[in-house]
């Protein structure tokens, strides 16, 4: 059976019997009994998941009100789920229309935040030609970012905040994928579909995916974030409708409601009175993410009016870690889109610290002072013009962090300038992840390229973002420069002793296991084989990588170092920006730079 094979089965697991009776009842053209009898299991599977989670004594406790506006709740959601797919079928059936020219599109979001897609896009990587001879102000004109100095997202769902919110919402999600699945299993079946492949009924079709997508941008937290880490995989491992619709996972959750911001506020700078002299905060933010989301200020104490960029925290993320965690631990589960391969606890388990980390905005605030020293102290990245805001300790807490308000759009966006200034750029952003990897060993490891923010007006790119900071001990970093060099040089053995020594191999693996672990080292260094310019672009590196996924998935006996997780997916951010901006760059003197740091560390 196929991993995605046992997607499907697993999700009739978690509805139990009750898909079963939805597809018999809309074969039947029943669908109006099937949604009566399929609202009535949603309260139970969310009474499961409570149960499980450890909130039984409150589940028992609800009341007769409550129930019903479950199931309220419940028919509204079914009832969204069948009715298109039905009403389509008969309209289909009745005009003699091709089924499979009907299926519902994934709606795509317009909203502009600051994140992008870590898949390889170069179609739009310009002419050489064209821009070669543009002077800076047409390339000003080209790279236009006023829209995101502009930009103010609508108002969206109340973030779930308690225990028994979320757990509703997940169990809401479990049973809504179960239910589309049925829809989709009886679209086709009513439009006389030839594929037998049904296997793929639960997330390879439109409308699941969105509402998967859907789901975790409103829930946010813990839930947004773990799909946000799946959303790196390469088409090539995951359906295209499942693809898109992560994609548009990273581009952001919902803006949490007025009322919620003001409380936040308030729980954290006193009572309205006290602040709004000081400071002004506009309602509506520029962005959101999976831990909180970010406005613009003027603090009103300075003389200048100084801008300022307002990080606030959603209300029951912090707390919500552990259940969220558990609940999305035992929904993946279920529905089998774990393979023994993933070490889903494992991922868990780091994302569960990760999240903790970035919940912690006066660490973030340390760990501003701290890349700032860092990038100040290095004449290349001076020179370079990379720079990171100033941190506003007065407004700063636990739960709201304020900076400096920087200009300028996401670094994806240099790829309307010249080659050179593209080269420049990404060979800068990939020799900062050597250096905070190698010399450093402290790193932000999210890759989200709107955590670099360019000014094309003064070539300045502002580093913004610092939750995910980590430190890295020195042994992981010389074993993993070691790593690096063998892979560069196509060292197998070297490889090969140095992959078991630091536990990526136990030394039982298989020969399949073996060729994926060394041909995809091999791609993983092969930006640092030679002096000549590399050209990510044409390369398809990350692509390349991602197609030994499989096998790894399949026959990896042991899971990779922990710091692994978060590494991997900074260094294939990297790459791919380098990729999306058409980067051609030498590298080999970059992993010469650091080898050169730690020799010259031994010798003193």
């Amino acid at each position: 059976m196929s991993g995605w094979s046992r997607v499907a089965s697993g999700l009739g697991r978690v509805a139990s019997s009750g898909a079963n009776r939805i597809s018999h009842g809309i074969l039947s053209n029943d669908p109006q009994s099937a949604l009566s009898r399929a609202s009535r299991h949603l309260p139970e599977l969310a009474e499961s998941i409570l149960v499980k989670s450890g909130g039984t004594a409150v589940v028992h406790q609800h009341s007769y009100v409550d129930r019903q506006q479950s199931d309220d709740i419940a028919n509204n959601e079914f009832r969204s789920t069948f009715h298109d797919a039905i009403t389509v079928e008969k309209d289909n059936r009745a005009s003699g229309a091709d089924a499979s020219e009907s299926q519902p599109q994934l709606i795509k979001q317009s909203a502009i935040t600051q994140s992008a897609s870590l898949h390889e896009s170069t179609n739009d990587i310009p002419n050489d030609k064209s821009q070669k001879n543009n002077t800076v102000e047409e390339q000003i004109a080209n790279y236009d970012d006023e829209e995101d100095q502009n930009q103010h997202l609508p108002e969206g769902s109340a973030v779930p905040s308690t225990r028994i919110s979320r757990a509703f919402g997940f169990a809401s999600l479990g049973a809504g994928l179960a239910l589309g699945t049925a829809a989709e299993f009886a679209r086709r079946t009513l439009g006389g579909s030839s594929s037998n492949n049904n296997g793929n009924l639960v997330l390879s079709n439109d409308a699941n995916a969105q509402r998967l997508s859907d789901s975790l941008r409103r829930m946010r937290g813990a839930a947004m974030k773990l799909g946000q880490m799946l959303s790196i995989q390469d088409e090539s491992i995951a359906p295209p409708a499942l693809t898109n619709a992560l994609a548009q996972v990273r581009k952001g959750a919902e803006a949490m409601p007025t009322h919620q911001l003001m409380q936040q506020l308030n729980e954290q700078w006193g009572d309205q009175d006290e602040w709004k002299d000081r400071i002004d905060v506009e309602e509506r933010p520029f962005a959101a993410a999976s831990i909180g989301q970010v406005h613009r200020g003027t603090l009103l104490t300075t003389d200048d009016q100084k801008k300022v960029a307002v990080k606030v925290q959603y209300p029951g993320v912090a707390n919500s870690i552990e259940s969220d965690l558990s609940n999305l631990s035992m929904l993946v589960k279920a529905s089998g889109l774990s393979p023994p391969g993933l070490f889903l606890d494992n991922v868990i388990r780091v994302g569960r610290e990760e999240l903790k980390v970035e919940c912690d905005y006066k660490r973030e605030a340390v760990n501003y002072h701290r890349f700032q020293q860092l990038i100040s102290s290095d004449p290349g990245l001076v020179a370079d013009r990379f720079v990171v805001p100033g941190v506003i300790e007065e407004f700063s807490t636990d739960r709201i962090l304020v900076t400096e308000y920087v200009r300028g759009g996401t670094i994806d966006k240099v790829i309307d300038l010249d080659q050179d200034e593209r080269n420049r750029i990404g060979k800068a952003i990939l020799r900062l992840t050597m250096l905070e990897l190698f010399v450093w060993r402290f790193m932000q490891t999210d890759p989200n390229w709107g955590n670099f923010l360019y000014d094309v007006r003064t070539r300045t790119t502002y580093l913004i973002d610092f939750g995910a900071a980590r430190d890295y001990d020195e042994e992981f970093v010389r074993g993993y420069l070691n790593i690096v060099k063998a892979n560069a040089d196509q060292d197998e053995k070297a490889l090969f002793d140095e992959s078991i020594r630091m536990g990526f191999l136990t030394g039982e693996e298989n020969s399949m296991m073996l060729e994926a672990h060394k041909m995809s080292g091999y791609c993983l260094g092969e930006p640092f084989q030679s002096y000549e310019p590399y050209n990510f672009k044409e390369s398809r590196i990350t692509s390349r990588i991602s197609e030994h996924g499989a096998v790894f998935l399949k026959h990896r006996l042991t899971p990779p170092p922990e710091e692994v997780y978060t590494l991997h997916r900074k260094l294939a951010g990297a790459y791919n920006l380098c990729i999306k901006i058409g980067a051609i760059i030498s590298c080999r003197d970059l992993l010469d730079e650091v080898i050169e740091h730690v020799e010259l560390k031994d010798r003193s």
